[in-house]
């Protein structure tokens, strides 16, 4: 009886970043109305990490969050490269926005697999 539970647990956390990305849409506007660039994708990159932390610790055995943060510090090296000799200019709050989403795509596709990986 107690396992069906923890099942729906699991399955209930590992949806958690997908649930709190649906109201998307009525953030965004409510974020345009004050004037403010915030997009509900910066506020669940953490979540997403955090999931993948704890999926990758239950199934593997070990943290994939180590190599989620070297990843994220080649985009970064790759973005500010392309940014500084490409277009020329640099800045910074352009190119960290950019940069989070490219953490949130990246976070995004190893959470993908580790449902998969979850799934199988």
């Amino acid at each position: 009886m107690l396992e069906p539970q923890i099942d729906l647990l699991f399955i209930l956390f590992y949806l958690c970043p997908l649930l709190l990305m649906i109201p998307s849409k009525q953030m965004n506007k409510f974020f345009k109305k004050h004037n403010v660039k915030i997009k509900l994708v910066d506020f669940v990159t953490p979540v997403l990490i955090v999931t993948v932390h704890v999926y990758s610790m239950l199934l593997v055995g070990f943290s994939f969050t180590p190599y989620l943060v070297v990843v994220a510090a080649m985009i970064g090296i790759i973005l500010s490269t392309i940014f500084t000799f490409r277009i020329k200019k640099l800045q910074l709050v352009h190119f960290f926005r950019v940069w989070w989403r490219y953490v949130f795509i990246s976070a995004f596709l190893l959470y993908i697999a580790l449902g998969v990986m979850m799934i199988l």
